[in-house]
């Protein structure tokens, strides 16, 4: 079984017990049944440490830093707003790919109700324990396509994904490690024409990904994906 990995907002300093919360204490008990003296992996989002299990303390003591987070591509997701368990799906899958930044955002087909963003937050926090990343991607609060595009920084790059499937695949396109990157996934009813005339910017990128139409959530992984490969490479 791979090693239990646990996320913790607060800075690490090596042999300063941490203390832990019922919850976490209860899943390492009960549900994992683990003993004093085991060997948990914790990460802040910055680094990455080797840390001892102490049951009675109900804390963790680091003794060695294993890893230091180097760089995150800075690439932000922005995707009409889905059904409740689509979405949960989405934030899931592209956590463990890697992201920088989660836009949920209302268009004109958008599913309409009220997000739980603790509920988001501890998606994303799940995929990445699972996903051996350090990096915890930001969730923003729900906003319109309208005003993120009106504030748009023209340095990031649009790459924007359409139903209609005219736009060039993403191999196609290049892309450095360092270049900022926007995707835009549109609603299950996709985009109506009152949104795409909000993209006004010479920055968008209009992409193709395959013959087949893609479910959002499948979208969204498949883009991410192919454009951080570009990235890497």
């Amino acid at each position: 079984m791979s090693n239990i990995r646990l996320f913790l907002n607060e800075k690490i300093v090596k042999y300063r017990s941490i203390a832990l919360v019922s919850e976490k204490i209860h899943y390492l008990r009960r549900v994992m049944r683990k003993h004093d003296g085991y060997r948990i992996t914790i990460f802040n989002g910055i680094e990455q440490w080797d840390a001892t299990l102490n049951l009675n303390e109900s804390a963790l003591k680091p003794v060695k830093r294993t890893k230091v987070l180097d760089f995150i591509p800075d690439i932000q997701m922005y995707f009409g707003l889905l059904k409740n368990k689509q979405n949960n799906y989405l934030i899931e899958k592209i956590c463990e790919i890697g992201v920088k930044k989660i836009i949920p955002i209302k268009t004109e087909f958008s599913e309409k109700f009220n997000i739980n963003h603790d509920r988001f937050r501890k998606i994303v926090i799940e995929a990445v324990e699972q996903s051996d990343g350090i990096f915890v991607p930001k969730i923003e609060n729900l906003t319109t396509l309208e005003n993120v595009l009106d504030n748009w920084d023209n340095e990031r790059k649009i790459f924007f994904c359409d139903e209609d499937r005219e736009g060039k695949k993403i191999p196609k396109y290049s892309l450095k490690k360092t270049d900022k990157v926007a995707i835009f996934i549109g609603p299950v009813g996709g985009w109506s024409e009152k949104d795409k005339s909000y993209f006004k910017y010479s920055t968008i990128n209009k992409v193709s990904l395959g013959t087949n139409v893609l479910k959002a959530d499948t979208a969204a992984i498949v883009c991410l994906s192919s454009l951080k490969g570009l990235m890497d490479a």
